[in-house]
């Protein structure tokens, strides 16, 4: 029987999450009774209350709408997956990523956290910080990094869309 009853998989719709998504079902086969937790962390789009800047507008509704589509994306993963919905929850979360993993991870008692690596490489991960990393240092359970598969396979992955190339 496994060790890892409660495995919070960390997705974050990035081209890593089913590569996550398999090595999680791997810890926890069906005949073990394992339970997974599909977390994502929505951005907050609202300024934390200690903002003295006002805001010209409600960004309310923007964060309901994208915690909305978050949930639609976590629903048809499951499905798409064919997982048993006796076996996995889905939740949506509002806050910083790392923080709000580890929250979860606490607060359900995880075995394990799993999630997917970027392929950003070192120096973008020294520029931009990862979350992998700060969810290793302070997750209170075994952390399983799943290598993204360009690392995987030793060619460079392509930089962001939304990132200059670094030179």
């Amino acid at each position: 029987m496994s060790r890892f009853h409660t495995i919070v998989v960390a997705v974050d719709f990035s081209d890593s999450t089913p590569d996550a998504l398999e090595a999680a079902l791997g810890l926890a086969p069906a005949e073990a009774g394992g339970h997974i937790h599909l977390l994502h962390v929505v951005l907050g789009a609202v300024p934390p209350l200690w903002t003295d800047e006002p805001l010209p507008v409600d960004l309310r509704p923007v964060e309901q709408a994208w915690t909305d589509a978050a949930i639609k994306q976590l629903t048809a993963l499951a499905v798409s997956h064919a997982l048993d919905p006796s076996r996995v929850t889905t939740t949506v979360v509002v806050g910083a990523p790392a923080n709000e993993i580890v929250r979860y991870a606490e607060a359900h008692h995880a075995d394990v956290v799993v999630l997917g690596s970027h392929g950003h490489g070192l120096v973008r991960r020294f520029l931009l910080g990862s979350v992998a990393d700060k969810i290793v240092r302070q997750a209170p359970c075994a952390v399983l990094v799943v290598p993204h598969r360009t690392l995987r396979s030793g060619k460079p992955a392509p930089p962001p869309a939304s990132l200059p190339a670094l030179p």
